[in-house]
């Protein structure tokens, strides 16, 4: 099952789950490019490079626990269904 969920998300999920389809996604998105613009005209270029290596492993870390929520649900919905009753019937 391990392999089907992760070609599901390898696939299909993560291109769906980048994609903004809400004004609140939206907004968020121009506010951390803003943010980001600013911090960028503060620093130096030693510190811009500290910075940027510093959110690429916040991105890195978060992109990890989605994939692993993603997963965990898959795991929580089959076992769920089959309590029910509602697989192998």
């Amino acid at each position: 099952m391990k392999e089907t969920v992760e070609k599901l998300w390898d696939e299909y999920f993560l291109h769906e789950c980048a994609e903004m389809d809400t004004e609140e996604e939206r907004r968020l998105t121009q506010k951390a490019a803003e943010l980001h613009e600013t911090a960028n005209a503060l620093l130096d270029g030693e510190q811009k490079a500290a910075v940027e290596t510093y959110v690429a492993a916040l991105c890195d870390v978060e992109a990890l626990f989605v994939k692993k929520a993603f997963f965990k649900g898959c795991e929580f919905a089959v076992s769920f269904l089959s309590e029910a009753g509602c697989l192998g019937k």
